[in-house]
């Protein structure tokens, strides 16, 4: 007869784990013992190894962290990047696991590089200074992505989102983008939580981008967070990227803001959009040629003192794009998006790439290349086929 295993647990590690688990307590409570795990009158109060195992994975807490008799130290020195940073407010499981799966991505594509090349530094950091003009930095910012190009071209904002990623990921940055924790989709991850980061590094920078997001909010996340890798400082994005919101930024987060709004509205062009009889044409016009949101470029345009008394096209901006991102967010739960390209959409194609190869010279096995793409040994070959379009 198996003999059962139970592992005693500190009550004060079991309530950290309830205040800052990814389950609320009322949840818990109905599936595990908790009150006699936490207040052991004999040994079989204590949870069994499966059901410690079980509660860990559901509060997504470290099954390590149980086995301790003190509150786990975590280190959450990333949350100083927030835009607005606000100390009191602790981060997610999510946005925790999200952080340390591009870490651990990111350091090993360092390595991979390190390996590969012999100058190998990133050479674009330090491009963009906080002493030069707004003006000049969009400036700088728009030539590094051809992005007059792109929008001359009247691509879809989905399109442009690509190109942009493209170009970017051609420079040396990583970009990755997912709605959720790794491929689970239960752990959808929170716009109101962080939106997009940045982790910058000498070798292998890495901007990271919250699919969950509008389209809109995507492309302008994209080119808000190059330009913090550019700067060379690292961030976590956690407010809208509407100019409504600039009140709240730091005034170098300010700064960046107003280098990525005139870096997708460079002003010269935009002038060509302008109906001065009808601001709500202009903005609607403006808006899906440039592939910025209404709210942002109706407050753009009221900086440029185009419009007078336009804060009426303000509200209304702001009706209409969340009435926009409601029906979106509808179509979204009604479609089932094909699995594989949904698996490489999340990934930095140069990454990808550096994994698959890696795997194929027997560098890297082929769990941890599935585990490193997202997908199961299972899956590994056919996302392989579909990536470099062999079927």
């Amino acid at each position: 007869m198996t003999k059962t295993i139970r592992i005693p647990v500190n009550h004060t590690v079991i309530d950290w784990a309830i205040n800052y688990g990814e389950k609320s307590y009322e949840e818990l409570i109905q599936k595990y013992k908790i009150n006699s795990w936490k207040n052991p009158k004999k040994k079989n109060d204590s949870p069994t190894l499966k059901q410690l195992q079980n509660f860990s994975n559901d509060t997504r807490i470290p099954f390590y962290y149980f086995l301790n008799d003190e509150i786990p130290k975590e280190d959450h020195s990333f949350v100083k990047f927030r835009t607005v940073n606000n100390s009191n407010v602790i981060p997610s499981r999510k946005l925790i696991d999200t952080i340390n799966n591009m870490k651990s991505r990111q350091a090993w594509m360092k390595d991979y590089i390190n390996e590969e090349k012999v100058n190998n530094q990133f050479k674009l950091n330090s491009f963009i200074t906080f002493d030069i003009s707004i003006n000049t930095a969009a400036k700088k910012v728009a030539h590094l992505l051809d992005y007059k190009k792109t929008y001359e071209k009247r691509n879809t904002d989905e399109d442009t989102f690509k190109i942009i990623r493209q170009k970017i990921s051609s420079l040396g940055i990583m970009v990755m983008k997912n709605g959720v924790v790794g491929f689970n989709n239960y752990r959808k991850l929170d716009v109101n939580e962080f939106r997009a980061f940045a982790l910058v590094d000498n070798v292998a920078p890495l901007i990271f981008i919250n699919k969950n997001d509008s389209q809109k909010a995507q492309i302008f996340s994209l080119v808000h967070e190059f330009i913090h890798i550019l700067i060379g400082q690292s961030e976590i994005l956690n407010v809208s990227p509407d100019l409504s919101n600039i009140e709240l930024t730091k005034k170098k987060e300010r700064w960046i803001n107003s280098v990525t709004i005139n870096t997708l509205l460079p002003k010269e062009d935009v002038l060509k959009y302008i109906n001065k009889d009808n601001p709500k044409e202009s903005i609607l016009s403006i808006s899906k040629h440039f592939h910025t949101s209404l709210m942002a470029t109706s407050i753009y345009l009221k900086e440029l003192g185009i419009y007078k008394n336009i804060d009426y096209i303000i509200n209304w901006a702001r009706e209409k794009q969340d009435t926009a991102v409601s029906i979106k967010n509808n179509k979204e739960k009604k479609s089932v998006p094909a699995f594989y390209n949904t698996a490489i959409s999340r990934v930095d194609a140069r990454f990808a790439n550096a994994v698959i190869n890696s795997e194929k010279s027997g560098q890297t096995p082929i769990g941890s290349a599935a585990s490193m793409l997202g997908v199961s040994v299972k899956s590994y070959d056919r996302f392989v086929q579909k990536f470099f379009n062999l079927e």
